[in-house]
């Protein structure tokens, strides 16, 4: 007799939705459950499954066996950016719980104060520098470096007042000294371009030694998934489920207040169900998947909407715009005989060995992050005297309309704040990196971009251009929430994106040729991509447009910025137009910030938790004198 599964077990009403189990839902869910005394019940949804205890979520080192894999990536892909000679780019996120914290390569770079006080300036208040450092350190838990460690890659900067000693993301450093990093420290040192501040204070430039979202005692990647979630799964008033969220249910009941989000329907192993919310429903699916969930719900623009046979409550056109990303691009440098990079790992001996030291004591090339070596760059620091601040200037003026583009109506504020980076010898309008191992920006698959093609080994020095001026847009092709969204990156489509991303590759010229780092470079060796340069302005901007990619750091869909100012969710999160429908992850970024942003949503989700609940007691002291 054939087994049956028994039906889904659901409340007859929860508290709390929250759609979506990626970074900021994961401690969201956290968050919102652990206070017994309110005993809100929360459920979490989310598509893909826990994979917590996957060797390929939890071993640092084999990140590239969770990117581009479909049981644990999205596997989004862009329209193809005219900007990028026509090229499609693959948008990697995370499927799982945890989201892309648990694919991502676990770099904790922190954003400018500038960058943060610009939120503010957009119609946000408390979400300045001041408002949101607090949240930093509350979703960390710094594990300070091995002394040998500290000293040679000269960590002095670190200061303990302002480090998080009882969050639940695991942040550290190198456990053991690696030549190459060391080399990369003494090189921004011999050109006088070492940190001037502390990156967790937002402030200062420079190359350094950043750390990783690793726990170094096991040697395991530190996620939403397993720092923030996993500790929470025995509570009886959170559940979570595995189900893809089709749409929100709301109605007009709020009268002058907004839509009020009464329901979540979802698709659980081929049923479909529909979960009741009292109190809120939040949407946490990402910078790709929140805005295409508010649009299926009918929450976006109404042209849009209705040619798809959806009904739209709340007609608001930015709901999808002002996609922001970090666009990169990358030279790979062969290195002398003997220099150990990843590279290595082309040899399944080599991959042996690191398996067997992993398994044996956690620890070995496997335990560590993707790269921890980065520097915040001005481009006033690098501009060849033969182009002279002057000539910036005259650029910048002939680029930078008086107007702002209709689709992002603070695109004038925008505009000047980019500006005001790029002008600055004390702020960075790029975030440079170094990784051990050959870079493939021009594929259009992430697995592909990480792929050991060549037979050498190399490094790679990548800069990330900070604040583009280019937005791009994520919408819904179909009601139907398996179809995916269409992705318009737009990538270098602003004129200067390229001129600036340009001008940074130039800087990368000069690192590459300077020492120490210059002396593990083969003189006479290869470069990838083959036969380009960036030893002039020009052939930098044609190596740009040939093999500039994402850094995977997709933000802003869902804007958090006043309606009039082209945004979505207003300074509390809720969404425009409604009374209990909250956004919140790394699509309500009105700016990028400066650099890898993971550290940025803990951030956002730690202080959305403390705005719903602020929210929710103030509801409930209403009621009680009523």
């Amino acid at each position: 007799m054939a087994s049956t599964t028994p039906p889904l077990q659901l409340l007859d009403c929860y508290d709390i939705i929250i759609a979506g189990g990626g970074t900021a839902g994961c401690v969201l869910a956290a968050r919102l459950t652990e206070d017994a005394d309110r005993n809100l019940s929360v459920l979490l949804l989310e598509a893909g499954p826990n994979a917590n205890s996957d060797f390929r979520v939890s071993t640092p080192g084999l990140f590239t066996l969770a990117i581009d894999n479909p049981e644990l990536d999205w596997q989004f892909v862009s329209e193809p950016s005219e900007g990028l000679n026509g090229r499609k780019v693959a948008f990697p996120r995370g499927k799982c719980l945890g989201g892309s914290s648990a694919i991502n390569l676990m770099a904790l770079i922190y954003p400018s104060k500038a960058g943060l006080d610009a939120w503010e300036e957009l119609g946000n208040p408390g979400w300045g520098w001041e408002g949101l450092a607090p949240y930093y350190r509350k979703s960390q838990r710094h594990f300070p470096p091995p002394k040998d460690v500290e000293e040679a890659l000269a960590l002095d900067y670190i200061d303990p007042k302002v480090q998080g000693t009882n969050g639940p993301i695991c942040s550290s450093y190198p456990q053991s000294l690696n030549p190459l990093e060391k080399a990369w420290v003494d090189t921004w040192k011999g050109l006088q371009k070492a940190i001037t501040g502390v990156p967790l204070t937002g402030v200062g430039t420079g190359g350094y030694t950043t750390p990783a979202s690793v726990d170094p005692v096991r040697g395991e990647r530190s996620h939403a998934g397993s720092a923030y979630l996993a500790p929470a799964l025995h509570r009886p008033n959170l559940h979570v489920l595995t189900g893809m969220v089709d749409k929100i249910e709301v109605d007009d009941r709020g009268g002058g207040e907004g839509l009020v989000a009464t329901a979540v329907t979802f698709t659980h192993e081929g049923k479909a169900y529909t979960a009741h919310a009292g109190r809120e429903v939040i949407v946490s699916a990402g910078t790709i998947g929140s805005p295409v969930l508010l649009e299926r719900s009918g929450i976006g623009s109404k042209a849009l909407c209705e040619a798809l046979g959806i009904k739209n409550y709340v007609d608001n056109s930015n709901v999808g715009e002002n996609l922001q990303d970090h666009v990169m691009c990358g030279i790979s440098y062969e290195v002398q005989d003997g220099v150990a990079t990843a590279d290595m790992f082309r040899d399944p001996t080599v991959i042996q060995k690191a398996m067997e030291q992993y398994q044996a004591s956690r620890s070995g090339p496997l335990a560590g992050g993707g790269g921890y070596n980065f520097a915040y760059t001005p481009l006033t620091d690098f501009v060849d005297p033969q182009q002279p601040k002057e000539e910036l200037k005259a650029l910048l003026d002939r680029h930078i309309p008086p107007s702002s583009d209709p689709k992002f109506r603070a695109g004038k504020l925008h505009y000047a704040f980019n500006r005001s980076i790029i002008e600055s010898p004390s702020e960075a309008s790029a975030s440079l990196c170094m990784i051990q191992v050959q870079f493939n920006g021009h594929k259009e698959r992430a697995k592909e971009t990480f792929c050991i093609l060549e037979p050498e080994n190399y490094i790679t020095l990548v800069p990330q251009f900070a604040h583009p001026f280019s937005p791009g847009s994520v919408h819904i092709q179909s009601k139907d929430a398996v179809v995916h969204p269409k992705i318009e990156a737009n990538y270098l489509s602003h004129p200067l994106d390229a001129e600036i991303l340009g001008r940074h590759m130039q800087q990368v010229e000069t690192i590459a040729s300077s020492p120490p780092l210059a002396d593990f470079l083969k003189p006479s060796g290869r470069r990838l991509p083959d036969s380009q340069d960036a030893h002039t302005l020009a052939r930098a901007i044609e190596l740009v447009r040939h093999s500039a990619t994402s850094n995977y750091h997709p933000s802003g869909t869902c804007a958090m910025m006043p309606a009039e100012l082209g945004g979505v969710v207003n300074e509390r999160l809720v969404v425009h137009g409604t009374k209990n429908l909250r956004v919140c992850d790394a699509s309500v970024f009105p700016l990028m910030p400066r650099g890898n942003i993971q550290s940025t949503v803990y951030a956002v989700a730690e202080k959305g938790a403390d705005l719903i609940r602020e929210d929710l007691a103030k509801r409930l002291d209403v009621k009680r004198e009523m």
